[in-house]
């Protein structure tokens, strides 16, 4: 039964010419390879944006840790300043 479903397919003609089958198979080849190289093009980039964003905030909060807040005394809007909103309303005057 096999062998004659085989036989009757090898006989019939082709219903697509197979002339360009290697071209196609190598031009798909081709187009993967670029989709590929411009995806791991795009990783390292995106990467690279991450690395930076990332050193970016260790950095602002490295200084912002460091930051000395003992001057914040003369801050106009301190409860310890003497024209802070908060003291002129009590009558306090400096």
């Amino acid at each position: 039964m096999i062998d004659t479903d085989i036989s009757s397919l090898a006989e019939q003609p082709a219903d697509r010419s197979l002339d360009h089958l290697e071209a196609d198979i190598w031009a798909g080849i081709a187009a993967q390879t670029v989709a590929r190289r411009t995806g791991r093009i795009v990783a390292s980039c995106q990467a690279g944006v991450m690395i930076v964003a990332l050193v970016g905030a260790a950095a602002a909060g490295a200084s912002t840790a460091t930051f000395d807040h003992t001057s914040s005394s003369t801050i106009i809007t301190s409860a310890g300043a003497d024209f802070a909103p908060s003291t002129l309303l009590l009558g306090k005057r400096p």
